[in-house]
């Protein structure tokens, strides 16, 4: 069998708050399930179950995740649903982070190698230690939502240390469709074409509002980049990471311009 019959037909979803009363995602399971339907409707297969994880979730721990997602996997088949599942979280950065990752306190996506971090969305701090940190356990970080991060749109060669320490960047699916004004789709479309985005996900809440959609996302690449281009970042890297194994990388169309950033430097405050 060859890699690319590894990977499943449809969409693959890394970073979904899908799992009921865990976070600010669904709050019951008829919520949850509303939202898996969506997801086969608009073409995802595999999902990832992300919680928050950390700061003021404290008590999503990984055995809480992995035993509501298994709960999750028992109601899909009971309620005839084709969505894989696997576990993940949807971390919160701070100082305890490496700590928790060697005591087994936080949840990789699918017991792996791969670990969602979350910085706040109005500051930056330099992560280049944290980074190498998680690389020496074994750990690869995955950035979630820079382009929704102020201090990066602001400065965007931030980014490159967070890739020079081998961390990977996630942007949201409703960033490059406009859910998140026009600042923020500006921005992913710069970092698409810079070569910088390895996964595009749909960091999903609910059923409406930030839907578990990557039809959409899907095709605005494909217009932007072409659809080869869309599939890796909306399917074959998404599978990768679920299945351990490294990304394909992209190469820059252009880089940032300067022009650009600092002209949506300004209208972003």
């Amino acid at each position: 069998m060859t890699q690319d019959e590894q990977f499943p037909p449809g969409f693959v979803d890394i970073h979904c708050h899908l799992l009921p009363g865990l976070d600010d995602g669904p709050a019951n399971w008829d919520q949850t399930l509303t939202m898996a339907r969506a997801a086969v409707e608009h073409g995802l297969v595999w999902v990832v179950a992300t919680p928050h994880q950390g700061g003021r979730y404290t008590e999503n721990t990984p055995a809480r995740i992995q035993s509501v997602v298994q709960e999750a996997k028992r109601k899909l088949e009971e309620h005839q649903i084709p969505l894989q599942l696997f576990a993940g979280a949807d971390v919160r950065i701070d100082e305890t982070l490496v700590e928790r990752v060697q005591n087994k306190e936080v949840q990789p996506i699918a017991d792996g190698r791969y670990l969602l971090l979350e910085l706040p969305h109005d500051v930056y701090f330099p992560l280049q230690g944290l980074l190498n940190d998680l690389r020496r356990l074994g750990i690869t970080g995955i950035l979630t939502h820079p382009e929704r991060n102020h201090a990066i749109i602001r400065r965007p060669e931030l980014l490159n240390e967070i890739l020079q320490a081998g961390a990977l960047v996630q942007i949201t699916a409703g960033s490059i469709t406009g859910a998140f004004g026009a600042v923020v789709r500006r921005f992913s479309e710069e970092l698409l074409l810079s070569g910088k985005v390895h996964v595009v996900a749909t960091d999903a809440h609910g059923r409406h509002g930030r839907p578990p959609h990557l039809g959409d996302a899907h095709r605005q690449i494909a217009r932007l980049l072409g659809r080869d281009t869309a599939d890796i970042l909306c399917r074959r890297n998404p599978a990768r990471i679920v299945l351990g194994l490294a990304p394909q990388k992209l190469e820059p169309v252009r880089p940032i311009r300067s022009l650009w950033s600092r002209a949506w430097r300004r209208l972003a405050g």
